[in-house]
């Protein structure tokens, strides 16, 4: 009961305290990267908001945060973040809904996995009553995590790379370089237990990762596509839904 999961338009202002909390958590507070201290871009003003609420704090106090933006009537001419940093035409070219789900992020006060837990729940209910059919995004490793990324790219690649039918490329632009591990010398549970919250989750819930992955300048991660198709999502995040 403490806390409130909801969907929020563009126009409502609360997507602000949601941009502050993105900038929060994207970008170091002791070095501006806006005029103002929020994460906005143009993609904003066309996406549904799921936050998490903490109503014991305050009715607009978010400690959670997605970006929501589907190809709405299947209008493939429409933009995603994604094609920013990824090449996702041959997924566009096929007859699905597309949700991009992105810029997700939980207070530092809460990351005990509670909050994550109901943005998944919230997602949930949005796929189920929006029709989604696939879910896309990109998902990062923190420059921190640099020296192990051959590594990390290299597990992705052997154990969860999507089908060809729905991979996505990186950008030639964002391209960046990484060296191919041998199968054999992963450490598959070690790997996997290190990944990024994100990415770990995402997995679990039956995710494909696209080829490759890019340097993201503006946020100094290394990103990888997320590539997950409805059908295929494991029946306890499905079974997740909000109570209405």
């Amino acid at each position: 009961d403490r806390f409130n999961v909801k969907i929020i338009k563009s126009h409502d202002p609360l997507v602000q305290s949601a941009q502050k909390l993105r900038y929060e958590n994207f970008f170091d507070a002791n070095i501006p990267n806006r005029r103002i201290n929020i994460d906005r871009d143009e993609f904003d003003n066309f996406c549904d908001h799921l936050i998490v609420i903490d109503t014991s704090i305050s009715e607009n106090h978010i400690v959670g945060t997605y970006r929501l933006l589907i190809n709405e009537d299947h209008n493939f001419s429409k933009k995603f973040y994604t094609e920013t940093e990824f090449n996702i035409s041959k997924l566009k070219k096929l007859n699905f809904r597309i949700l991009e789900a992105g810029r997700s992020c939980v207070h530092s006060d809460y990351r005990d996995g509670s909050i994550i837990r109901l943005l998944w729940k919230g997602l949930a209910s949005y796929i189920e009553e929006q029709k989604i059919d696939f879910i896309i995004g990109c998902a990062s490793f923190n420059n921190n995590m640099k020296k192990d990324i051959n590594s990390y790219l290299s597990y992705l690649e052997h154990y969860h790379l999507a089908p060809k039918e729905y991979r996505s490329y990186p950008l030639k632009s964002k391209l960046f370089f990484w060296k191919k591990q041998s199968k054999l010398n992963i450490n598959q549970v070690k790997i996997f237990k290190s990944l990024p919250p994100l990415i770990k989750a995402y997995i679990r819930a039956g995710a494909w990762i696209g080829k490759g992955a890019i340097f993201d300048k503006l946020f100094n991660t290394i990103d990888v596509c997320i590539l997950l198709k409805v059908e295929n999502i494991r029946k306890k995040y499905l079974n997740m839904k909000v109570n209405n």
